[in-house]
């Protein structure tokens, strides 16, 4: 789906997106960009981060029952902190792809991508 017009807003909320790898939700991300965009309403930052997922520049993810955004649309892999519950992109080459054909082997139907997301302890949480 083609983008809409071009809007600073939209622009400003992607650049933030791209600029980090902590897969943010919708409130975070709104935190994140209220000293750039002060007038900025949800409602327009929900309707944005649409326009953008339509368009295909940034993917959301819906991880521990809430939705998280990434501006990282390539398949990659993600890491979730079990204390202070952030996610983080994981930079690595791509597993094996018979990986995939393996744990469909039994499956009766036909997979376009997969997630994988490792748990554990974040860098700060485990200085703690």
């Amino acid at each position: 789906m083609q983008e809409k017009r071009y809007s600073r807003q939209r622009e400003t909320i992607y650049e933030n997106l791209k600029n980090r790898y902590d897969h943010p939700t919708a409130m975070e991300l709104y935190m994140s960009v209220r000293d750039e965009l002060p007038n900025l309403s949800l409602g327009t930052l929900y309707r944005n981060l649409s326009v953008l997922r339509d368009s295909g520049k940034i993917i959301g993810l819906t991880l521990g029952g809430e939705e998280h955004f990434d501006a990282n649309t390539n398949q990659h892999y993600h890491f979730k902190c079990t204390l202070c519950g952030r996610y983080f992109d994981l930079l690595t080459e791509s597993l094996d792809p018979s990986i995939m054909n393996m744990c469909l082997q039994n499956f009766d139907g036909e997979a376009d991508g997969y997630s994988l997301i490792f748990y554990g302890k974040c860098g700060e949480c485990k200085k703690h």
